[in-house]
């Protein structure tokens, strides 16, 4: 009998099925209710990583800026005498980036004194010291400061097989990639130096630097990003500045250049099966895509980075819309000339975006 009785009580003390299924459904709810609540924590910590990175490079560029009295420029061709508007200006591509001058103050000091003496050992023995043409050690250098942890790792296949980047230094309000280097409206030019006097607009109220992704190096799909090949649109003139220049600078109308840019991007975005996939590789190269953005579009444009000729190589060395980008909801990161670190939305007015991109517009950015 007492063992009876005790499997009685044992029997009383189990699970049926019934309640076995029900606790399984309620951990299965609390889990769907967490993951998302744990993925959302660990994005906030990327997007802070991210802002702290940009805080590095834009304190970077002000030391740069501190020693040298001026920001550097997007390219340097040190093989080149006489380097400038007046010689062969669309060779900028070939030329080192602002990432790579301001090495020695984010702590990669020997990256750069290595860099500078194969360039200059280069030029004084009358042969081409081009960034891609650098001992593949230093070239393929990873720089955690130039990448951002929100987006994939370089894919590091291809042609140089790049280590990544995912920061830009702001070209401004235009479309253009080399020429009218006087004219570019952006904290740093292609072929001469800025300094903070020439940031007529205020140092807090003009950007130096935002995100960029990363290319897969796959042609059969698109990711956001990718610059895509498309023809020249009919209101575009590379020699008239006023079609490339923020019209907030030039006088036109607004509307007008903001539905002639939306309809580029519809053409571009019909095209997109003809992009490339090697963006955000390169951290050396002076390259639109790899170390450079502009401002015309707002941040995490809907439609795609768009080129105004193809095919372009992988430098992006063409005309184009540029927009910074990035894998965090919303917006981006945007580094300011100041050192600050702003969340820009990808919401953002046109025109609120031209004035935050152009040192010396002079616009009335509360006003927008």
């Amino acid at each position: 009998m007492r063992t009876l009785s005790a499997v009685a009580r044992w029997r009383k003390r189990a699970f049926t099925l019934v309640e076995l299924l029900v606790v399984i459904a309620i951990i299965g709810i609390l889990i769907a209710l967490l993951l998302p609540a744990v993925q959302a924590a660990r994005e906030a910590a990327r997007r802070s990583q991210c802002l702290n990175n940009l805080k590095q490079f834009a304190l970077a560029m002000q030391n740069y800026h501190d020693v040298y009295r001026v920001f550097p420029r997007q390219g340097y061709l040190y093989w080149m005498p006489g380097f400038g508007v007046n010689r062969d200006p669309w060779r900028i591509w070939q030329g080192y980036s602002t990432h790579t001058m301001i090495l020695p103050f984010i702590e990669q000091r020997a990256v750069y004194d290595q860099t500078m003496q194969w360039a200059q050992a280069r030029a004084a023995s009358g042969a081409e010291a081009n960034w891609y043409d650098t001992p593949e050690p230093l070239r393929k250098s990873v720089i955690s400061a130039y990448l951002c942890p929100s987006d994939m790792k370089a894919p590091q296949t291809g042609w140089l097989n790049g280590p990544g980047c995912n920061y830009a230094v702001n070209g401004g309000p235009w479309l253009i990639w080399w020429d009218h280097d006087s004219r570019c409206p952006g904290a740093i030019k292609p072929q001469s130096e800025t300094s903070m006097a020439d940031m007529i607009d205020g140092t807090s109220n003009t950007i130096l630097a935002s995100e960029v992704l990363k290319g897969d190096d796959n042609g059969s799909q698109y990711l956001p990003g990718e610059p895509v090949c498309n023809a020249i649109p009919s209101w575009f003139n590379h020699g008239d500045p006023n079609t490339f220049l923020s019209p907030l600078i030039t006088g036109q109308d607004p509307a007008t250049v903001i539905a002639a840019l939306e309809s580029w991007g519809v053409q571009c975005e019909a095209n997109r099966g003809d992009h490339l996939s090697n963006n955000g590789w390169n951290w050396m190269g002076a390259n639109y895509t790899q170390t450079v953005f502009n401002t015309v579009v707002p941040p995490n444009w809907q439609y795609p980075t768009c080129i105004a000729e193809g095919p372009p190589g992988m430098a992006s060395d063409r005309d184009g819309l540029y927009p910074a980008r990035s894998y965090h909801p919303g917006g981006c990161n945007h580094a300011m000339v100041d050192g600050s670190v702003r969340f820009i939305s990808s919401t953002t007015d046109y025109r609120i975006y031209w004035s935050l991109g152009s040192r010396n517009g002079r616009e009335a950015i509360s006003n927008q």
